[in-house]
């Protein structure tokens, strides 16, 4: 698997995640406790950034639709979902599910099925919706 983590880190996280001490895993791969600890701490460390670069990534969406006041909440989802196709990026939501999200979401700029306030949807890269006020 092509990863950030050495395979020594993934194996003590995966250890750690099964609930064995340090000094555990420490027996088990024939090195030191403070050895483990710093192979976890780099991982972790490892881990983080890689979720922080994703989510650098995710932000730089190509996909912003503006739900203008006025427009319903049924007609919303397929304006997302074309958008979304223009880019090549698959939606992890049905329509159903994105009427949902914008009714979960969006809050007081939704009075019934209309939009009474602009409302901001993000699609990212890995098909997630964000959807801002």
């Amino acid at each position: 698997m092509d990863s950030y983590l050495t395979e020594k880190q993934l194996r003590v996280l995966e250890l750690r995640a099964q609930g064995y001490t340090q000094r555990e895993i420490a027996e088990m791969l024939g090195t030191t406790r403070e050895n483990v600890c710093i192979l976890e701490n780099r991982a972790k460390r490892n881990v983080e950034k890689a979720r922080r670069t994703l989510m650098v990534f995710e932000s730089l969406s190509p996909v912003r639709v503006v739900i203008e006041p006025g427009e319903s909440v049924f007609t919303a989802p397929h304006r997302i979902l074309r958008h979304a196709d223009m880019h090549g990026i698959k939606v992890v939501h049905t329509r159903t599910s994105l009427v949902s999200l914008l009714r979960r979401f969006a809050g007081r700029a939704l009075q019934g099925n209309t939009f009474t306030d602009r409302v901001e949807v993000l699609v990212l890269r890995s098909g997630r919706v964000l959807v801002r006020r």
